[in-house]
């Protein structure tokens, strides 16, 4: 979204209201790990010109983001509810202000460090795979066996250390 810097002249307020969807982002190195969903997030705020070089961008995004489970990687929403409230320089020659790289900035920044689908979630079998919310595990009781500790074979030179 793109706003004319001589809209923001004269100590004016520039009020932000709008949706950013998914396909607004640029995210060319896939820094983002969750996923906008198709009805998108709300973005509220204003833009102020501080000076001839600067511009004060305040914005509060809300909505719902999807996020994989950190335990059995399973699409999980999670409610997004940032402020943003930053200063950023400007060239004094441009004639249009990009603010969604402050968007891309404070969804970054806020970014939930581990979602997870329920705080009792069991995760995945390490050994066959299954998703332990939803199965039994599939793994035979042989490849548990206590001889070998269910240690990998590629490491098994590491036991002797031990």
């Amino acid at each position: 979204m793109k706003i004319e810097i001589s809209e923001l002249r004269g100590g004016v307020h520039y009020p932000l209201d709008f949706r950013v969807y998914s396909d607004d982002l640029i995210d060319d190195n896939h820094e983002l790990n969750g996923r906008i969903p198709d009805e998108g997030l709300q973005v509220t705020g204003h833009l102020s010109l501080v000076n001839r070089h600067e511009v004060m961008v305040d914005m509060h995004i809300t909505g719902t983001m999807v996020f994989e489970c950190a335990r059995c990687l399973q699409p999980t929403p999670y409610q997004c509810d940032y402020v943003y409230h930053e200063s950023s320089e400007i060239n004094p020659s441009l004639e249009a202000l990009d603010i969604i790289p402050c968007i891309e900035e404070c969804l970054y920044i806020n970014e939930p460090f581990r979602v997870l689908c329920k705080p009792d979630c069991k995760g995945i079998c390490p050994g066959c795979g299954v998703n332990l919310n939803f199965e039994e595990c599939q793994c035979h009781q042989s490849d548990h066996s206590d001889d070998d500790d269910g240690i990998d074979p590629r490491m098994e030179a590491l036991k002797k250390l031990l």
